[in-house]
């Protein structure tokens, strides 16, 4: 029987996205099953709205700048938009969503449409979900 260990790691994205267009940013490869329990985005004062940031779980490391992506938009499984947006502050929200195969990625898909370049800067916190087989007793 195997035990499950978790640990929680932070991703952090931080880019920038041109004038009236797109870019994708895209962690790592995560060696282990895991689940997305947090993502946020700081948005800085200029920024109106006018940039949408969203979040992926994704089986491939590609990074197109049109959509779709592919892979699952962590908030447009269950939210009336599957986006971040904002102007002077941060925005912050918890879900939970799970892998259960290792090997996947995470990604933000950032649309810039203004007419200024603006900055990507999230988080995505996940767990990272081990397991740890036990050995059996022997009597």
């Amino acid at each position: 029987m195997a035990r499950e260990t978790t640990r929680l790691q932070t991703i952090a994205f931080f880019g920038r996205v041109p004038a009236n267009a797109r870019r994708t940013i895209t962690s790592k490869r995560i060696e282990v099953p895991f689940r997305v329990k947090k993502v946020t985005a700081s948005f800085a004062p200029g920024v109106n709205r006018l940039m949408n940031l969203e979040f992926y779980i994704s089986p491939d490391d590609s990074a197109p700048t049109v959509k779709p992506l592919t892979g699952i938009n962590i908030l447009g499984t269950l939210g009336h938009v599957g986006f971040l947006t904002g102007d002077d502050g941060i925005k912050s929200h918890e879900v939970e969503m799970e892998t259960i195969t290792a090997g996947y990625y995470v990604k933000v898909f950032a649309n810039n449409r203004d007419a200024f370049a603006h900055t990507i800067d999230a988080q995505v916190l996940i767990e990272l979900i081990y397991q740890e087989k036990e050995e059996e007793k022997k009597e």
